[in-house]
């Protein structure tokens, strides 16, 4: 009979360990799709890491893990953002927005982080800029900066100045870059500043301080340089070609430029892709704006051709019409 007893016992006691394994497991199941749809968006797959995402909302809402879905939707709407796809991208901001919970730490700094990003493009549909000033933005990227602060994500604080850099007015956007780059420098979080430095260096350049942009935009390659993103770094080195023809070092920028030129050449051969096809455009806009420096209007006049083509291509009228236009506006002047 104790026999017995004690076989019964342990039946119930192994029932009981599975179950409570099993929903161990489970719990763990949400957080794992999101780390694993995060690692894919930081690889810059952004269709792969969407579908990863709809996968970690739908265990989050068995699961009842209200700030892992808050953190899903709001990114599935980022994705689509991203994909120049609004409508989309709101309806699942929407979806967020219903259940985030400022309570819930980690799933509101993902949806403020969303919903500013969200106005920030909606403003450069209706202007046709690129980056245009978007004080409503500005405003929710700096509630996240202060809510970060407060709870201790740093990483997260660190994203809104580095956003706040770039939709708020100039004064703005300068404090604030340099706000990013000193918290990232201070919580050694390094794979922020080579886009901090960046940011700062154009920000710079756009307020005729060339010098001080070159020294910003060297310092963002250091840290691009970093990295085995081979495309970042193009875009540094670019960046530096671009900066030094604002200083006048002309030869210099033209030594910079061509070989950004050859190995966007070589990429775009490899892979037709609109990425691709962006950097080939604007290196030879580079290569147009160094030759009209040096007065050779009519090798200028061939490399905005191309640029302009291959931009076309890039899809640039969609995102950056702006200075589309203006990059015929340059072809008809000089034609």
């Amino acid at each position: 009979m104790r026999k017995i007893y004690y076989a019964c016992l342990n039946i119930l006691l192994g029932a009981l360990f599975i179950i409570l394994s099993s929903c161990g497991e489970k719990a763990l199941i949400a957080t794992e799709l999101l780390t694993q749809a995060d690692s894919l968006f930081k690889a810059d797959d952004y269709e792969q890491a969407q579908a990863i995402y709809e996968k970690a909302a739908a265990s989050a809402i068995s699961e009842k893990n209200n700030s892992v879905l808050t953190e899903a939707y709001s990114q599935v709407a980022r994705c689509y953002i991203l994909a120049k796809d609004l409508d989309q991208g709101r309806q699942w901001l929407a979806k967020a927005e219903k259940i985030a919970d400022p309570n819930q730490p980690e799933g509101w700094a993902r949806f403020l982080g969303v919903k500013g990003r969200l106005e920030w493009q909606a403003e450069a549909v209706r202007t046709g800029e690129f980056s245009p000033v978007v004080k409503q933005a500005a405003d929710t990227f700096k509630e996240m900066y202060d809510y970060c602060l407060a709870h201790k994500l740093y990483s997260q604080a660190i994203d809104a100045a580095h956003m706040v850099a770039i939709v708020s007015d100039m004064d703005d956007r300068i404090e604030w870059g340099l706000k990013g780059i000193k918290a990232a420098e201070e919580g050694n979080i390094t794979g922020w500043l080579g886009p901090l430095w960046n940011n700062h260096g154009w920000n710079l350049d756009e307020t005729g301080k060339y010098d001080q942009a070159l020294e910003a935009l060297l310092k963002a390659r250091e840290y691009h340089y970093l990295s085995d993103n081979e495309m970042a770094k193009l875009i540094a080195d670019w960046s530096v070609g671009h900066a030094f023809r604002m200083v006048g070092q002309l030869d210099t920028a033209r030594a910079w430029i061509t070989d950004v030129y050859n190995r966007a050449a070589s990429r775009y051969e490899d892979s037709p892709s609109g990425e691709n096809a962006e950097w080939v455009g604007f290196a030879n806009k580079e290569l147009g704006e160094i030759a009209l420096a040096l007065n050779q209007k009519s090798e200028a006049l061939e490399y905005f051709v191309i640029a302009r083509a291959k931009l076309q291509e890039a899809g640039m009228p969609d995102w950056d019409n702006k200075d589309f236009e203006e990059l015929g506006n340059k072809i008809d002047a000089l034609k």
